[in-house]
Order: C-alpha cells, then structure tokens, then sequence
C-alpha cells in the first residue's frame, strides 16, 4: 500500500502513528487501536527512526492471517526522534502476524532493512514523483 501526500499537523510522531494506523486499518487489514497500541509499544521500546529522513514502524499483531507493508509519504516532515535527531518524510510500515508459526515475512522484512540502509535506494525512493512510481519502484526494488 502507498500512501502519498499525507499532512501531520502536527508534525508529531504520534500523530503520524495514529494517521498511520487509521490509513491500515480502513483497508481491513487490523483494527485502528490495536494497531495504535502495538506501534506506541514498539516505539517506546527505542524509536524507529533509521536517520536520513526514514522511519520503520512496526507492529505485531495477533490473528494476523499475512503480513502488511506500506510506504507512508509525508505532506512535510515529522519529528519522530530518529537516530540521527532530523525529522522523517517516509515510513515504511510493517504490519506483521505476532504468532512465531507465521514468520514466513522475517525474509522480507530483513531486506527491506537492508534497502532502507542505502543511501542509493533511498535516494530514489524519495525522488519518486507520485503514488504509483513510489509503488512499482518498491515492487522493483523488493524482488
């Protein structure tokens, strides 16, 4: 799922958290509080901000039948506590079962890692110019 364009008032992280997880959850794929709960939980754990921009929120939920990816674009930048201390313009979201049976996705999820670590693929990532090349960019790049 991408989503582009998205405003943050305030330019808050949990702000962004709950925009996030009302974006998810109004495609069926889990619950808005259940999702805002598990986001703040992994949050408060140690922020997900990656620096140069980038976050990864993540969320384990249980009864989760697949795993859930989307790439979240900010309007302007939000304050999320990244590593490097500058605030974050993408997200990418990962949603996944919490059951240890169903971790078919720990493949994916530690590419994605890996991507979001060069400065190449972030840099294009970025650069795309709307919705749909952000999405077939991802889908290129996650092969």
């Amino acid at each position: 799922m991408i989503f582009d364009n998205i405003k943050v008032e305030s330019k808050e992280k949990t702000e962004a958290i709950r925009i996030i997880s009302h974006l998810c959850a109004r495609k069926n794929m889990a619950y808005e509080l259940k999702l805002i709960d598990a986001f703040r939980r992994r949050e408060n754990l140690d922020s997900t901000g990656f620096g140069g921009g980038i976050a990864m929120p993540h969320a384990r939920i249980r009864g989760l039948s697949d795993p859930v990816f989307a790439v979240v674009r900010f309007a302007w930048p939000v304050e999320w506590e990244a590593l490097d201390g500058k605030p974050v313009d993408l997200a990418v979201v990962a949603i996944t079962p919490e059951e240890p049976e169903k971790n078919s996705h720990l493949p994916t999820l530690a590419l994605l890692a890996r991507k979001l670590m060069n400065e190449d693929f972030v840099y294009n990532l970025k650069h795309c110019t709307d919705g749909n090349q952000l999405y077939y960019y991802m889908l290129q790049e996650m092969k």
